[in-house]
């Protein structure tokens, strides 16, 4: 009998060894999950428009505020809010992020870059009458 009972505990010691680790890797992925920052990371979806181009962002949670930072050149963009949706207008080269909340409850930035068709030509300054002819 003495040595039956020796097999058997010969037998379960790998047995007990694979739950140690098994258990010692679930807390460590726990420990890991707790440690992170309560805000997740905001998903970046870049977009590209042209000058005079419009851009909607549809889905969006309706009461929800929206924050812009502009990265280059303020006049960049128009916005304007509507129910479920935001509206942008590229008004003159440059970018910005938009902060917004989805219908989903998914927090999104979307980087808006606006890109002229060509840089301005000439100067603004008034020039000069013709001569006058004889």
């Amino acid at each position: 009998m003495i040595v039956e009972e020796a097999d058997t505990k010969a037998s379960t010691r790998p047995i007990l060894a694979s739950a140690l680790v098994l258990l010692a890797l679930i807390a460590l992925n726990g420990s890991s999950a707790l440690a992170e920052s309560p805000t997740a990371k905001r998903r970046i979806i870049p977009v590209e428009i042209s000058k005079g181009q419009n851009y909607t962002i549809t889905g969006v949670k309706e009461g929800a505020a929206t924050g812009q930072k502009v990265v280059n050149n303020p006049n960049a963009l128009v916005v304007q809010n509507a129910p479920g949706r935001i509206e942008v207008v590229g008004a003159d080269a440059g970018s910005s992020k938009i902060d917004v909340t989805l219908a989903t409850g998914e927090e999104v930035t979307y980087v808006v870059t606006v890109k002229a068709a060509a840089p301005p030509q000439g100067s603004l300054a008034p020039g000069t009458a013709p001569t006058v002819i004889p």
